[in-house]
C-alpha cells in the first residue's frame, strides 16, 4: 500500500531529510495537492448550501486550495456537464455535495473516466438531529455518527479536511437507531463524496 510505504519512509526520515524532499512526500501521500479541490454543491437545496459554504471557511483555514461551482439538479444529470466539471481538474479532487440520485450519477460518470472515489458520506436529516454514515477506501466498515441539525456541517468539513490532509477521522459518539421524520420540506437526505480525477 502506498500510503503505509510513505508514512514509513517519513517515519524514518528518509523523506523527510530536506524541504525537497518533504513537499515530495506531501504530494506522494496527497495526490492533486498541488491543485485546488474543486468543490460541486447542487443548487436549491439549503442544507447543500450550508454545507458548501462551511467546507470553504474550513479548507480556507486549513489553507487548502479550492474552487466553488453549483450545479442544478438537471444539469447534474447530464454526462456533457459533468464531463466538463471533471475537466476542471485532472488529475485532481473533487468534492460534491448533491442529493443522492445526483450523486449516484455524478460518481457513475466519474468512474467510467476512471476517477477513484475516496470517501462517500450518507446524510440523513430529522428534525433536530442529521445522521452521517461515511464509507472509505482505506476503511473496512462504515463510520456511524450523529450531530445536532445546527452544527452538523462543521464535522462534515473537518472530516473533509483531514482526508485531504492525510489525518484519521474520529467522530465520537454513535447515531441513535432510529431518526424522526423530516420536516419544513427539507431533503430527507444528501449525499457527499471525494473522488481523485
Amino acid at each position: 500500500d502506498r500510503r503505509n510505504f510513505i508514512k514509513s519512509l517519513m517515519a524514518s526520515g528518509v523523506l523527510g531529510a530536506s524541504p525537497l524532499a518533504s513537499q515530495a512526500a506531501s504530494e506522494l501521500f496527497n495526490p492533486g495537492a498541488a491543485q485546488p479541490v474543486l468543490i460541486v454543491g447542487q443548487s436549491g437545496l439549503p442544507h447543500v448550501a450550508e454545507l458548501v459554504a462551511r467546507l470553504g471557511q474550513v479548507f480556507a483555514t486549513a489553507g487548502i486550495k479550492q474552487l466553488q461551482v453549483t450545479a442544478s439538479g438537471s444539469e447534474l444529470a447530464q454526462f456533457g456537464h459533468v464531463s466538463a466539471l471533471l475537466d476542471r481538474v485532472p488529475g485532481g479532487r473533487i468534492i460534491g455535495v448533491m442529493d443522492d440520485a445526483a450523486g449516484v450519477i455524478f460518481q457513475e460518470l466519474a468512474a467510467a473516466r476512471g476517477a477513484a472515489c475516496v470517501l462517500n458520506a450518507h446524510h440523513r436529516f430529522g428534525e433536530q438531529q442529521v445522521r452521517h454514515c461515511c464509507t472509505s477506501v482505506g476503511r473496512e466498515s462504515s463510520i456511524v455518527w450523529s450531530d445536532a441539525l445546527p452544527n452538523h456541517a462543521e464535522r462534515i468539513s473537518q472530516l473533509y479536511a483531514g482526508t485531504l490532509g492525510g489525518q484519521a477521522f474520529a467522530p465520537g459518539r454513535q447515531a441513535p437507531a432510529a431518526m424522526p421524520g423530516v420536516g419544513g420540506g427539507a431533503p430527507a437526505s444528501l449525499v457527499s463524496f471525494l473522488i481523485n480525477t
